[in-house]
């Protein structure tokens, strides 16, 4: 007779040490290297370049201990934003962690709106953003290099 024993228990969860930084013209190596693995049509070093070489850009990274797994790229003016570009590297995904940068950026900020074009074929970069509270306002039709459309989705800080 063969018995079978199933056990339920709880799933581990691995507590790692994050913390956040400026995205530095050094750091572009680091992080193309990310956007190669996470993107079918990456930035280029020299659009990087470009916008970390703004003076309205807030660019931040976060790491696990000193490694740069992810970061964000954020056009300011005034009180609003176009977020240009978020990522996590592949093995951080689904951990929370875009999230984590998406509220310090933020932290540190004076942001009250913030806009961001999305490929319609993303759905899981679409998903991520209507979790943090993003709204779709509007589609820009042949938007990206490929033809592919955008839609543009907002983003509103609510006075508390």
């Amino acid at each position: 007779m063969n018995w079978v024993i199933s056990i339920k228990t709880k799933p581990t969860i691995k507590l790692i040490n994050i913390s956040f930084r400026a995205f530095l013209a050094q750091d572009i190596e680091t992080v193309l290297a990310i956007e190669n693995l996470v993107y079918k049509t990456p930035w280029s070093k020299a659009k990087f370049t470009h916008s970390l070489n703004n003076p309205n850009t807030l660019a931040l990274l976060i790491l696990k201990d000193t490694q740069v797994i992810g970061y964000s790229i954020a056009l300011c003016a005034a009180d609003s934003a176009d977020l240009l570009n978020i990522c996590i590297h592949p093995d951080y995904q689904h951990q929370g962690l875009g999230n984590k940068l998406f509220a310090h950026q933020l932290q540190v900020s004076n942001i009250k709106e913030i806009f961001i074009e999305v490929r319609t074929s993303n759905s899981s970069a679409f998903s991520f953003y209507e979790k943090l509270g993003f709204k779709p306002v509007d589609k820009r039709k042949k938007y990206y290099s490929d033809g592919e459309d955008a839609i543009i989705l907002h983003f509103a800080i609510e006075n508390s």
